[in-house]
């Protein structure tokens, strides 16, 4: 058995999360592929992508440290062909009941990883689910184009990549080494399940949103004339509306981030989980949107000074994630920013759709936002763990943050206004 490295706090907290939390953490992308395929031709490729990425080829095994705690650690593991499975549907594909069925079945066998691909008439689908252990935005960018191209052209563009390297006790980049927020802020009041239920009750639920290319062209170009990103407006909206909808002033949202700028360039080449998770208090105002967008980015910029790597044990991860697994209240909403899947290779030209959405059977965040953007199409995917959190909340959010969208004023020459009222 060769051992790699041992997991970081991220990593550890997202495997206790998954191995505890009935698949809570793993990640799905599907895309679709028009075109004819041939099922004995795509076989024969897959071992040819999966070989090409250490990430694939690696499991997660627990060993005892001399103090006789639990350590996590990646050891190489060739990968198994039974990870990848092709299957055929004469028939017309209900996409969303397959995209439910991959973010609910927990992954097998220690392995990190699983993908299926489904031929359909004019059309290639496929599943990608992942422990958020080897995953981030930018992994799963460049292992799906990666294995598109070998499945369509059977050529490899890019280079074979590595797992990301060790960075325990390795200095970290920061303009700063002092937090600016401490324990003694005060969080806003917890809002409690829904209803009572065990992990194993629970299951991940998605409510889907697209925007309208026309809706969606005046969200970004505003955006782009007020200065703001996307993910600062509606990181906003969701929080205003997550406050609207619960009546309360404060709302502590949650946000993932990448944390390659944070680490050298050696330290950050490889794919892996690249990111770490901030706490953005936010304070519910009567402020324009685009206001509340700049108070967002205040907030997020103060949680991140002075990030760095926890120095807690494994053991002391676990037992952390225990208690979030029987806890009965929500930390927060949390919002995801898969980025703009608009991807520069001529292969994505043959692909229409493209979606990615987490499981959250764990119920720590209320309600998770992935965003998007997909040939200048904006998605929104919320996902929760029913019946912790009720399906009703969620689309009253939804609603919420459609209604704040549509109060963001333009004031731009001949340019269409918003909606103001959610379709």
């Amino acid at each position: 058995m060769k051992i790699l490295r041992p997991l970081s706090d991220v990593e550890a907290a997202f495997h206790y999360m998954r191995e505890l939390g009935n698949g809570s953490t793993q990640v799905v992308t599907a895309a679709r592929v028009n075109g004819d395929f041939d099922s004995t031709t795509l076989s024969s490729r897959l071992n040819t992508w999966a070989v090409r990425h250490e990430v694939l080829n690696v499991t997660v095994h627990k060993s005892c440290a001399n103090t006789g705690q639990e350590i996590l650690e990646f050891v190489h593991r060739p990968c198994d062909p039974g990870q990848m499975t092709l299957s055929h549907e004469p028939k017309w594909i209900d996409h969303q009941k397959i995209f439910n069925q991959q973010i609910n079945t927990p992954l097998q066998d220690n392995w990190p990883w699983r993908l299926s691909l489904i031929l359909a008439p004019g059309a290639l689908y496929l599943y990608f689910t992942r422990s958020h252990v080897i995953s981030d935005a930018y992994s799963t960018r460049l292992l799906l184009q990666s294995l598109l191209e070998i499945l369509v052209w059977n050529v490899c563009t890019g280079r074979a990549s590595t797992l990301l390297p060790s960075r325990c006790e390795q200095p970290v980049q920061s303009t700063s080494t002092t937090p600016a927020t401490t324990a003694s802020e005060k969080l806003a009041p917890s809002l409690r399940h829904c209803m009572a239920s065990t992990i194993d009750q629970r299951r991940t639920r998605i409510h889907r949103r697209t925007l309208d290319r026309a809706l969606s062209a005046s969200i970004i170009t505003v955006c782009k004339m007020r200065g703001i990103t996307l993910n600062e407006c509606f990181a906003a909206a969701l929080a205003e509306a997550y406050a609207s909808c619960l009546g309360t002033q404060q709302v502590e949202l949650y946000t993932a981030i990448n944390s390659r700028r944070h680490f050298s360039a050696a330290l950050a080449s490889g794919l892996g989980c690249n990111i770490h998770v901030l706490n953005c208090p936010m304070l519910a105002t009567p402020l324009p949107l685009d206001s509340q967008a700049l108070r967002y980015r205040s907030a997020l910029s103060k949680a991140s000074t002075g990030w760095a790597p926890s120095q807690l044990n494994h053991a002391t991860i676990r037992s952390k994630v225990e208690d979030l697994c029987t806890a009965e209240t929500f930390l927060g909403p949390c919002i995801t920013n898969s980025g703009v899947n608009d991807f520069t290779s001529a292969i994505y030209q043959r692909v229409d759709l493209v979606e990615t959405a987490v499981n959250r059977n764990v119920a720590n965040y209320s309600v998770v936002l992935h965003l998007s953007c997909f040939r200048g199409l904006l998605q929104l995917l919320y996902s929760y763990a029913n019946p912790a959190m009720s399906d009703a909340l969620v689309k009253e959010i939804d609603y919420a943050l459609m209604t704040k969208l549509g109060l963001l004023e333009t004031s731009l020459p001949g340019h269409p206004p918003l909606m103001r009222v959610a379709q």
